[in-house]
């Protein structure tokens, strides 16, 4: 839920909040157009938009002429629907039952089909005079989701013919785009080619496709080049300027981080040489320090792993996580910094002066990736969406 930035310091409120630029957003979303090269852009906001308010980021990315969205779940889809959104959204995670193929329906959902049981569904529910559009999505090599091809040809064949329904899309995800050697991912697309050529007549009107994820976007000509004519792409994460790439930063491929988590301090205390901090004594000082408290915890989304090797960012310096991570405090070594109790520690995002503090840096000392921290921050933590970086 995202509250207003002036409610920052309410009573009510932990002192600990997830900060939502929407003209970071915007940003990212016009990055990901420009790169798209006048294909449909489908912004994936699944996950409660990466954990940052999926309204919030939907109407952002809307307002910045992105064209449609894609969700996992129906639920997700009809959150949207309730709150005004009317753009087409793609429902990724399909229909399993008859009662999701209903809402599916009613909401005017499109669902994705893995399978002949989520086909027969969507029969179900679709219209000769109000059929329900779906999308196919092919399995060629992430093998999670989706038909696989020596399946997907017959299930093809048979959603062209179904009355009830309008094919809108073909698709396949790739498993390997953030690697350097792309190959994996060509055969990925080949695969898709293949498929599409011994099913749709040169004079059929191919329906919309799209292979490329966030990763593949940055890297698309080399991905598509020669093999297939896409007319759509569905980027995620870059939307919420996180990189893609092991090797890249946000900041080299011109994306501004969208969520900053930060917290005030709590509370401060000066401990000798020896003294341990934090459940089990797992942390003890090597000298004379202040330890700095603040109100996030595993609740929070601050991972446990973090013990002596995760970093915030307080007086004006990255200081190391110390003691073990609690449900819903952690402890700071701040040093001989002078903290105070109402100092703001920067988790990742932007500090209040401007610096980029990257969540990716965080997700590294946490053995993770930054797609974790930003659907784990709780629910507990507000979002504060505003125009522009955190304010002090």
């Amino acid at each position: 839920m995202s509250i207003d930035p002036d409610q920052l310091a309410s009573a009510e409120q932990r002192p600990a909040w997830a900060w939502i630029d929407r003209a970071a957003l915007r940003h990212n979303a016009r990055r990901a157009i420009a790169l798209a090269e006048g294909r449909t852009v489908i912004g994936v906001v699944k996950a409660d938009g990466y954990g940052h308010g999926a309204t919030e980021v939907a109407r952002a990315l809307l307002a910045e002429g992105i064209a449609r969205l894609a969700v996992v779940s129906v639920a997700e889809g009809a959150a949207l629907r309730r709150d005004g959104i009317g753009a087409p959204i793609l429902l990724l995670g399909g229909i399993d039952d008859a009662a999701a193929a209903e809402r599916a329906a009613k909401w005017g959902l499109v669902p994705v089909l893995h399978d002949e049981r989520g086909l027969a569904l969507a029969q179900s529910f679709g219209r000769a005079g109000a059929r329900l559009t779906i999308e196919l999505e092919v399995d060629t090599g992430m093998r999670r989701m989706g038909a696989a091809p020596v399946h997907a040809s017959t299930l093809l064949a048979r959603a062209l013919d179904a009355p009830q329904l309008s094919l809108g899309g073909v698709f396949t995800h790739l498993a390997c785009a953030d690697e350097p050697d792309l190959e994996k991912s060509r055969v990925q697309v080949r695969a898709l080619t293949s498929l599409l050529g011994e099913i749709l007549g040169a004079d059929e009107d191919p329906p919309e496709l799209h292979v490329v994820n966030s990763a593949g976007l940055f890297r698309r000509n080399e991905i598509e080049e020669g093999l297939i004519e896409t007319t759509a792409v569905r980027p995620g994460l870059m939307l919420y300027g996180v990189s893609p790439f092991a090797d890249r930063s946000a900041a080299e491929l011109d994306l501004e981080p969208v969520m900053t988590l930060a917290a005030r301090v709590v509370a401060t205390r000066r401990i000798a040489a020896g003294d341990s901090v934090g459940y089990g004594g797992a942390w003890t000082a090597g000298r004379e320090t202040t330890i700095a408290t603040l109100p996030l915890g595993y609740a929070d989304g601050i991972p446990r792993s973090l013990l002596a090797r995760g970093e915030v960012h307080l007086a004006g310096a990255m200081r190391p996580i110390v003691g073990r991570v609690s449900m819903d405090s952690v402890c700071i070594d701040a040093g001989d910094a002078p903290v105070e109790v109402g100092d703001v520690a920067t988790v990742f995002g932007r500090t209040p002066e401007g610096e980029r503090i990257p969540v990716e840096d965080l997700a590294q000392a946490a053995g993770t990736i930054g797609y974790e921290l930003l659907v784990g921050v709780g629910a507990r933590v507000p979002r504060i969406a505003a125009d522009g970086p955190p304010r002090s």
